[in-house]
C-alpha cells in the first residue's frame, strides 16, 4: 500500500506490513469502534507502534476489548487457527479457551491497576487444528486516551514453549541421567582444573569413606587410590588435561576406603573440556564399581587357565551348530592348529558320517530336552582322519535371567589310554588264565607224580617188609638147616653113612639159598633198571619164549593158541622175562594136555570202563593169558603177586615163589597193570594191560 494512496486518517498504517493492510481493508463500521477516521489519536499512535515493531504485540481496545496484533505475533496464532478472524473481534471471542485466565489481568489494568508481568506461563490456545499447550512470557500495560483514562491494554509477549519444552527435556534428561547413574550405581565426579576443587556424589563419598556433606579435594581423591595404581591414574589425568588432546579419560584402578580399608575395583571414565586458548576449564565423569567384574575376570582367568591346561577336550557348541571354543587339548586331539578359528570348521568335519548323524539325531535333542547327555562317543582328527573314541559329557548352558538355552558345553575324555589299559588287562588276564591253567596242570601233574611216588614208596616199603621177611624167614630157613646139619655132621663124623646124608642135605640147602638170593637179585634189578624203551614186536617176543620152552611143550603135549600181537614201546629183556614166567607157570601148574590161549585187543580207558591205575589219555593193548591148569581160589588173586608167596608146597611144584612178583614188577615198569582171574581146578587167566606208547 502506497502512502500517497491512503487517506490522511489511515497514514499510520503505512509500512505496517500484512496486518496494516488487513486493518485498512477491514470493515470497521460494523464494530463499536466505527470507521478509522473516527478513531482517537491514542489508538492510531498505539497501533502505529505495534505494526512497526518486530516484537510480538497485541492490543485490547475499548470497553469491548477489540483485538489488534502485528505480523510478529501472527505465527503464535498457528496455521488454520485464529488468524485472520481474530482481528476486530472482542477479547472473549478471540480467546475463549483462556479467557478465564487472562480476563482478570485485563480487568486489573483497565481498572487503573498496575501493569502485569508473567514469565513462562502456560496458556493453552487453539491453533493448528487443536488445543496446544503454549508457554508465554508477557506484560499487560495500560494505554491512556486523550482524557487520561485507560483506553486499552498493550500486550508485549513472546512464546517460550520451545524453551520450556527444551528445559523440560533437559530436566527429564537430567532425571534420566540421574536414574541411570543410580541404576548403574555410578559415582560421579567433577574437577575444576583451575582450582583443583573436586566434587562427587554421595555414592562416591561413601566409597571414599566420607560423609555426604564432606568436601573432597584432589589430594584426598588421589590418596584414596591404592599405591600400586596411583601413578597410572595420575598419568591418565595428566594425559586427558593435556592441551590438544581429545580429553578422554578411561582407566581402571583400586580405591581403599578410608574407614574400613576395604578395597574396591573401579572403572573411571571422563572427559576434559577446553576453552579457546586450549586450557582445560572442566573435567568430569563417572566411577563404576567393577569389583565383581574384576573378581569374575580373575575367576574366569583361573577357570580358563584350568580349562586350557586340562588334558580333556572341552568345547562350546553354539545353537547355530558352530563351535565357538575348543581348548588346547581338544585342538591337539582333533588336529586343529592353535591359532585356527574353530568357528570356521564345519562340525561335520570333526565326525564320521555315522557319528555326525548320531550327534544330530540323539545327542543334541537329548541335551536340549533334558539338559545333559553322557556316553561313549567318537570324533575324527581333521589331519590324520583317525577316529578317536571318547567319553562325552554334554550340558546345556542357559541364560541366567530368561532360562533360555544359549549353547551346549562338552567335556570329552580320550578313551584310548583306558582302552589300551583295558586291552592289556584282558591280555594279562588271558596270560594269567593260561599260566593258571598251566600251573594247575603242573600241580595236577606234580600231584600225580607225588601220588605215583607215594605209591612207589608204599610199594617199596612193602617190598622192604617182604625183604625183611625173606631175611628173617625164607633166607634163614636154608641157613638154619645148613647150621643144624653141620652140627649133626660134626657129631657123627665116625658114622660114614650118616655123614654122607648130612652133607647131601647141607648141599641141597645151600642150593636153595643160592636160588633165593639169585631171585632176590633179579627182582631188585627190575627196580633199578636203566634199559631204554624201544619199539618191540610182542609176536617176536612170544616166538622166542616158545622156542625156549619147546622141549617142555613137547613133553607136556601142550597146545598154544595166540592172536596177532601189536608192536609197543617196551624193554625187550623184561618183556621176554614177563611172558617166560607166565608160560613157565602155565606149563608147571598144568594137568593132562595143557592148553594155553593168548588173546589180544586194543583198549582205551574211559570214565565208564576204566581199569584202576590206567591213564585215560593212553592207548593200551589188553593181553589175556589163559591156561587150563590147576588154578586157585579167587581169594588169593592178589597174594600170588607177592614175592616168595606160594599157594602149593615146594615138594609138589618147584620154584622160589618170585615169578609172578617179577611179572607185576615188569608190567608196572611199563606203566601197565596185571591182575588174575582163577577158579580152582579150572585154570587161570592173567589180564595184562600195556601202553602202546609211553
Amino acid at each position: 500500500m502506497e502512502l500517497k494512496t491512503l487517506p490522511v486518517a489511515s497514514q499510520f498504517l503505512a509500512r505496517g506490513g500484512e496486518m496494516g493492510r488487513l486493518i485498512h481493508s477491514f470493515n470497521w463500521s460494523k464494530t463499536p469502534l466505527g470507521t478509522i477516521e473516527n478513531w482517537p489519536q491514542s489508538l492510531r499512535t498505539t497501533l502505529s507502534i505495534i505494526l512497526h515493531s518486530k516484537f510480538p504485540m497485541f492490543l485490547f481496545w475499548g470497553p469491548e476489548l477489540i483485538g489488534f496484533y502485528n505480523d510478529a505475533f501472527r505465527p503464535s496464532l498457528g496455521v488454520n487457527g485464529k488468524h485472520p478472524t481474530a482481528l476486530g473481534q472482542r477479547g472473549g471471542e478471540i480467546w475463549p479457551e483462556i479467557w478465564s485466565s487472562i480476563q482478570p489481568m485485563i480487568d486489573q489494568v483497565m481498572g487503573g491497576g498496575e501493569a502485569i508481568w508473567r514469565e513462562d506461563q502456560l496458556l493453552p490456545i487453539y491453533r493448528n487444528g487443536g488445543i496446544e499447550e503454549v508457554y508465554w512470557t508477557f506484560s499487560y500495560s495500560p494505554v491512556n486516551v486523550e482524557s487520561g483514562a485507560v483506553g486499552g491494554v498493550f500486550v508485549t509477549c513472546t512464546e517460550t514453549t520451545e524453551k520450556i519444552v527444551t528445559l523440560k527435556r533437559a530436566e527429564e534428561s537430567k532425571d534420566q541421567l540421574q536414574f541411570a547413574i543410580d541404576a548403574a550405581e555410578l559415582g560421579t565426579w567433577d574437577l575444576n582444573p583451575a582450582t583443583n576443587r573436586f566434587t562427587g556424589n554421595d555414592r562416591l563419598k561413601s566409597w571414599f569413606g566420607l560423609a555426604p556433606d564432606a568436601e573432597i579435594d584432589l589430594s584426598m581423591a588421589l590418596d584414596i587410590i591404592a599405591d600400586k595404581d596411583r601413578q597410572q591414574v595420575a598419568e591418565a589425568i595428566q594425559a586427558a588435561l593435556q592441551p590438544g588432546s581429545p580429553g578422554q579419560y578411561d582407566v581402571e584402578y583400586t580405591i581403599v576406603n578410608r574407614l574400613d580399608k576395604g578395597e574396591r575395583f573401579v572403572k573411571a571414565k571422563g572427559k576434559a573440556f577446553f576453552d579457546e586458548s586450549g586450557k582445560a576449564y572442566r573435567f568430569n565423569g563417572t566411577l563404576q564399581d567393577i569389583t565383581e567384574e574384576v573378581r569374575g575376570r580373575e575367576e574366569q582367568h583361573k577357570l580358563l587357565t584350568l580349562v586350557e591346561n586340562s588334558v580333556d577336550l572341552m568345547s562350546i557348541l553354539e545353537l547355530d551348530g558352530t563351535n565357538s571354543y575348543i581348548n588346547k587339548a581338544g585342538k591337539e586331539l582333533l588336529g586343529i592348529d592353535c591359532d585356527q578359528d574353530v568357528s570356521l570348521i564345519p562340525i561335520s568335519d570333526l565326525h564320521t558320517p555315522e557319528q555326525f548323524e548320531f550327534v544330530a539325531a540323539e545327542i543334541i535333542p537329548s541335551v536340549m530336552g533334558t539338559g545333559r547327555w553322557s556316553g561313549r562317543f567318537a570324533a575324527r582328527n581333521v589331519k590324520t582322519g583317525e577316529t578317536i573314541p571318547l567319553y562325552n559329557n554334554c550340558l546345556r548352558v542357559d541364560d541366567r535371567n530368561t532360562g533360555l538355552p544359549l549353547a551346549i558345553g562338552a567335556v570329552m575324555r580320550d578313551l584310548r589310554p583306558e582302552l589300551a589299559v583295558q586291552k592289556a588287562l584282558e591280555e594279562s588276564k588271558e596270560r594269567f588264565r593260561l599260566l593258571a591253567s598251566e600251573l594247575e596242570q603242573m600241580v595236577q601233574q606234580r600231584t600225580q607224580e607225588l601220588n605215583r611216588s607215594n605209591q612207589e614208596l608204599i610199594k617199596t616199603n612193602h617190598e622192604l617188609e617182604q625183604f625183611a621177611y625173606i631175611a628173617s624167614h625164607d633166607l634163614q630157613e636154608p641157613l638154619r638147616k645148613i647150621q643144624s646139619f653141620s652140627e649133626l655132621l660134626q657129631a657123627n663124623l665116625n658114622d660114614e653113612e650118616a655123614a654122607r646124608q648130612y652133607l647131601t642135605k647141607i648141599s641141597t640147602s645151600a642150593k636153595r639159598m643160592a636160588e633165593l638170593i639169585k631171585s632176590v637179585l633179579n627182582y631188585s634189578r627190575l627196580s633199578t633198571n636203566a634199559d631204554p624203551f624201544v619199539e618191540t614186536d610182542l609176536n617176536q617176543i612170544l616166538e622166542d619164549v616158545e622156542t625156549d620152552f619147546e622141549l617142555l611143550i613137547q613133553q607136556k603135549r601142550a597146545t598154544i593158541q595166540r592172536d596177532r600181537l601189536p608192536v609197543i614201546e617196551g624193554i625187550p629183556m623184561q618183556l621176554i622175562q614177563l611172558f617166560s614166567n607166565l608160560m613157565g607157570n602155565s606149563l608147571k601148574f598144568s594137568v593132562k594136555d595143557p592148553r594155553i590161549v593168548i588173546a589180544s585187543q586194543a583198549f582205551r580207558p574211559t570214565d565208564l570202563a576204566r581199569e584202576r591205575g590206567l591213564n585215560p589219555g593212553f592207548d593200551y593193548v589188553h593181553i589175556q593169558f589163559t591156561d587150563n591148569g590147576i588154578g586157585f581160589e579167587q581169594a588169593y588173586a592178589e597174594r600170588v603177586f607177592t614175592i616168595f608167596q606160594r599157594l602149593n608146597h615146594r615138594k609138589s611144584y618147584s620154584g622160589t615163589g618170585i615169578g609172578l612178583a617179577l611179572c607185576r614188577k615188569i608190567v608196572e615198569n611199563h606203566g601197565g597193570i596185571i591182575r588174575a582171574e582163577s577158579e580152582l581146578d579150572k585154570g587161570t587167566t592173567f589180564h595184562i594191560y600195556l601202553p602202546v606208547k609211553r
